[in-house]
């Protein structure tokens, strides 16, 4: 039982009560459209398929655990008893148990039991802040898996909604399983979910059922009098066991030992390493060391000129004579145990798979005073001309590991510390530090909240608003981007306008993707049309972020594209008039609507059906605005194209205006309607 989704990256797992805050949504992996009568098919929880490797070992490597003293059956049976029994038949079960023990195999085996086609098993990603049943799924003959582990409790119209949501998937066919911690699954009597308390199988189990399937020619590995007889131990947990089958399966023939060590993460060639290059005499070759871990598999230049850094740093003295003095690079090498890599690299990996995040984890453990000093040398050789500069993405990386193990915190803390710097090199490795953490399965529930709370400080810096910003825009939008998004809305909401411009930056590239087009424009225009007025704040200028012609292919016009070759509604009440109409009659925001509608008249790489149709559909109804006199008479068109326009649109909107008088100036005031609709002049030339 157990596999490796549920592996060496869950270990480490910062937990989060669902807050009322905020309500975000999720798409992501592979969408599909999961339909509820009263809620957008966007609004559902994206999935992500089961991968046919992971579906084989949870047909074929699958081990039951022992029979429940209670009930005396397997968990699995149970489950699917329960799915499946003809009166008070359920739709949803609930597995408890600990992260790591293997409760997403016995779900998806679950699933795989009562019916489920292989192709229809999906992983929901938590696109929210707060757990809401509305976003659940229920496509028919679908099995779906909700883990639910990285919350320390769940609100109870969570638990309210679960009837509603079993009743709903009954109908349609559909099954969810879902996964908790034991301490916080509390329904009361709230839910009537079926409850299995998950037992994990004895971990060598796992790890021969496993290896049988990955490499069974090296099933006698695990045999007792083997150098690796007794490694999964009665305390290893099945996802270890997975880990362990993996590492055999990928050894050298002669790699027993080496599997053994690096499946205990080289702890005993560290320790042994660090105890025989003791003392001043091997502090540069320490250094090295470390800065090969960080810089694994770069060029030789680059890896030692980072270690005379590291050495310089904790009050080493370089020798004189520069580049000449000092052993061969080669000598060095062998002190460290590291190869050279035919394109001139160091590689510790080469020798050790591993060795590198060991030796990075290890000194973090072992040597926790260290620890802001190698985050300020991390900082230092990726600032502008630092020698690792052009290499910032990977050393973020290698600091999100650390961040996910013990002391942990510290990396956090310098983040903001980099942040609050006057360094944007500094201030870019920390948004690259957050965007990985933030979709990690473990810390990723703290740094999210993190820019959450960042995001809604009273007294948010110009720096923090755009690092915000720029996570948002990255990976943490593709994934999560009902998350990024709840958090782009309350930087757009800002009355001080921190990070503006990055907020702006960040809508349009959500945006750009076509797969999360609809979403985030569908979410931007339920903003601006909100009667909250700080939501619609920032629902009008994300909005018109959207409307900036800029670029070689501008987002506006494949907005328009789609708007127009959708037939199916009216133009008036297409979601791209309707935020356009939106930032118009917001008063804050109708100035700048007005500029982005006479940008979008003006413009030759606007077709002119678009430019003329989707501009009388913004204007309808607003013949007694000031504004729209001044966009259509008052201001004078930059070009042919806009003069044009503008003719074709005052006599479209002027039909609805009866027995219209011949026109007269605009308002100078713009800011004010015109006292009557009559006052419209004649389409400036």
């Amino acid at each position: 039982m157990s596999a490796p989704a549920e592996g060496a990256e869950e270990r480490v797992r910062q937990e989060a009560e669902a807050s009322d805050n905020a309500v975000v949504n999720q798409v992501a992996g592979d969408y599909e459209e999961h339909h509820h009568e009263y809620v957008r098919g966007w609004e559902y929880l994206g999935s992500v398929g089961v991968d046919a490797g992971e579906a084989h070992l949870v047909e074929h490597a699958y081990v039951h655990a022992e029979r429940t003293a209670v009930s005396g059956e397997r968990q699995v049976v149970r489950a699917v008893r329960l799915l499946k029994q003809p009166m008070g038949q359920h739709s949803v079960i609930v597995i408890t148990g600990p992260t790591d023990s293997g409760r997403r195999t016995t779900a998806l085996r679950v699933l795989r039991d009562v019916g489920v086609e292989r192709e229809n098993l999906h992983s929901l990603v938590l696109d929210w802040d707060r757990p809401r049943t509305e976003q659940l799924p229920a496509t028919p003959q679908h099995g779906f898996v909700l883990d639910l582990s990285g919350y320390s409790s769940l609100p109870e119209d969570f638990y309210q909604g679960l009837s509603r949501y079993q009743k709903e998937a009954l109908t349609a066919g559909a099954y969810l399983v879902i996964l908790a911690v034991p301490t916080a699954w509390r329904p009361g009597t709230l839910a009537s979910i079926p409850r299995i308390e998950h037992t994990a199988p004895p971990a060598l189990d796992v790890a021969r059922s496993h290896l049988k399937e990955l490499r069974a020619e090296r099933l006698d590995w695990l045999n007792d009098g083997t150098e690796l007889a007794g490694l999964p131990s009665p305390a290893t947990s099945p996802a270890d066991a997975v880990w362990l089958a993996e590492i055999i399966r990928d050894a050298d023939d002669d790699g027993q030992s080496d599997v053994k060590e690096e499946f205990e993460g080289w702890r005993d060639h560290l320790l042994k390493w660090f105890v025989d290059h003791d003392g001043a005499a091997y502090l540069r070759d320490r250094a090295l060391l470390i800065a090969t871990a960080l810089l694994e598999g770069l060029s030789a230049d680059v890896v030692m000129a980072a270690a005379d850094q590291l050495f310089k740093q904790v009050k080493g003295e370089l020798p004189s004579g520069g580049a000449l003095a000092g052993p061969d690079l080669e000598t060095r090498l062998d002190i460290i145990e590291a190869e050279r890599t035919d394109d001139d690299g160091l590689s510790l990996n080469d020798v050790r798979h591993g060795l590198d995040k060991a030796v990075l984890l290890h000194v973090w453990v072992q040597r926790p005073h260290l620890r802001d000093e190698l985050l300020r040398w991390a900082s230092q050789i990726t600032a502008p001309k630092g020698i690792a500069v052009k290499y910032r993405a990977r050393v973020a990386t290698a600091l999100t590991h650390l961040a996910t193990g013990p002391g942990g915190q510290a990396v956090l803390r310098i983040v903001t510390q980099w942040i609050a710097s006057d360094s944007d090199a500094h201030r870019r490795l920390a948004a690259g530090v957050l965007e990985s953490t933030a979709t990690h399965p473990g810390i990723g529930v703290a740094v999210r909240k993190y820019l959450y709370d960042a995001a809604n400080q009273k007294n948010l810096s110009e720096a923090l608003a755009r690092t915000v910003a720029e996570v948002c825009a990255g990976r943490l939008g593709h994934d999560y981007p009902r998350v990024a998004l709840t958090r782009l809305r309350l930087l757009a909401g800002r009355t001080d306008q921190r990070g503006s411009q990055a907020v702006a930056q960040a809508v349009r590239d959500l945006a750009s993707e076509p797969k999360l087009r609809p979403l985030v424009v569908g979410e931007i225009v339920d903003w601006a049309e909100s009667q909250d007025t700080v939501i619609r704040q920032a629902g009008t200028r994300a909005f018109l972020a959207l409307t900036q012609l800029t670029g070689e292919a501008p987002l506006t016009l494949a907005l328009a594209d789609e708007l127009l070759a959708d037939g199916g509604s009216r133009l008036e009440d297409q979601i791209f008039v309707r935020g356009w109409r939106a930032a118009w009659r917001h008063e804050p925001t109708a100035d700048q609507a007005m500029t982005s509608l006479a940008e979008w008249l003006d413009a030759p790489a606007v077709p002119d059906d678009h430019a003329v149709d989707i501009a009388v559909a913004v204007l309808t109804g607003n013949l007694g605005d000031a504004r729209t006199s001044a966009l259509l008479v008052g201001q004078r068109a930059v070009t042919q194209e806009g003069r044009t326009r503008r003719v074709k649109v005052f006599d479209r909107l002027l039909p609805a205006v009866p027995d219209a008088a011949p026109p007269a100036p605009p308002s100078e005031d713009r800011g004010e309607p015109a006292s009557d609709e009559k006052e419209l002049g004649e389409p400036a030339a």
